[in-house]
């Protein structure tokens, strides 16, 4: 008989509240939705900074350099008495910085898995040079990972991000990644960034111009040098740059996404005194 009142008072219960076997469905209904709110994977987002230089030859070093080679005869007899004499190729390379905003609006760290970087100098001459660079990250458990792509990497289905394929023209060795950096004044390297749960990271990546192939583009800068200074202008070496590329992150049940940015015009000057990067 007790247990009878038991269900009894139950059932009213139930009632006053509208609900029955459908009212209990319903309830865990509205649980598994705000279980699946807050779990859900976010697409995170990218926002190109800026591209700064942290290693360059000098304005002597390249006149010391070129000056054999454009200035006329017998001007060219006295470059070296100028100038000194010319630099080794090593030293005339040229390396810049590359920074990203990375925003991760999930409750969970998401890794960015890969970076291509397309860098087009003098874009807007006929004999303009294409360098591209595609970074596969490594876990920190793999020691010695020197970020080489394998097959498949930065690519993507997507027609609006542009991937490894849309670069394939790119001159071999014109562009070399040198690895990236999360830290401020950390050494670039290959390991996998993290992007921490609801924050954000700015994101470092290095990469350097092979001398040998930029050598022969920076040719056409010593050329107008010589115009500049018959004309008693002052004399200045400016690299115009676009830079183009993707962002891959591995981003839970969203799986593998990708976010492109650029294309973004730039100029580089070559400065006064030499720029070592900083060991």
């Amino acid at each position: 008989m007790l247990r009878m009142q038991k269900i009894l008072v139950f059932v009213p219960v139930l009632a006053l509240f509208g609900l029955g076997t459908t009212g209990c469905d319903f309830l865990q209904g509205v649980a598994d939705i705000n279980a699946t709110s807050q779990t859900a994977a976010q697409m995170p987002s990218v926002a190109y900074q800026d591209a700064i230089l942290v290693e360059s030859p000098s304005k002597t070093m390249m006149a010391a350099y070129y000056c054999p080679q454009v200035a006329p005869f017998p001007a060219s007899l006295a470059c070296s008495t100028a100038f000194g004499n010319p630099p080794a190729p090593a030293q005339m390379r040229v390396s810049f910085d590359m920074h990203f905003k990375v925003q991760n609006p999930n409750h969970f760290p998401i890794p960015v898995a890969e970076l291509l970087a397309a860098t087009v100098v003098f874009p807007d001459k006929t004999n303009q040079s294409l360098g591209a660079a595609c970074i596969a990250f490594c876990g920190a458990e793999q020691p010695g990972c020197t970020g080489q792509p394998g097959p498949g990497a930065c690519t993507s289905k997507t027609g609006d991000i542009k991937s490894a394929n849309d670069f394939a023209n790119a001159a071999a060795g014109f562009l070399v990644a040198s690895g990236v950096s999360y830290l401020a004044g950390g050494q670039p390297s290959f390991v996998m960034p993290q992007v921490v749960q609801d924050g954000e990271i700015t994101v470092t990546a290095r990469f350097s111009f092979g001398p040998e192939a930029l050598l022969g583009v920076l040719k056409q800068l010593a050329t107008q040098a010589v115009d500049q200074y018959s004309a008693g202008k002052t004399v200045e070496f400016v690299i115009p740059y676009r830079i183009e590329g993707g962002v891959w992150f591995d981003v839970g049940s969203l799986g593998r996404v990708a976010l492109g940015y650029g294309p973004v015009d730039g100029t580089w000057t070559i400065p006064a005194s030499q720029i070592i990067p900083k060991q």
